[in-house]
């Protein structure tokens, strides 16, 4: 093996290590980013079940429900102006 070829198979190691630590961040990047409206359904289906707590529940799922629909207009808006 000569120089160049080593050269060359450090240099495909370090692109394909960059790559992996992109679609690890990316992969946490989504996974933030969805969370919230999730745990929010998860706390009112909870609260749901006890009816003292039903009025919470229902207003928490009123919030997700809110918070996914702007979120949708803003990504909608976002790619209408690009």
């Amino acid at each position: 093996m000569t120089e160049l070829d080593e050269l060359q198979q450090r240099r495909d190691l370090v692109v394909l290590a960059a790559r992996l630590q992109r679609a690890t961040v990316l992969r946490r990047i989504e996974r933030l980013q969805g969370s919230p409206a999730r745990h929010v359904f998860g706390v009112a289906a909870l609260a749901a079940r006890k009816p003292a707590i039903m009025t919470l529940g229902t207003a928490a799922a009123r919030f997700a429900i809110r918070y996914w629909k702007r979120r949708a207009e803003r990504k909608r808006m976002r790619l209408r102006l690009h």
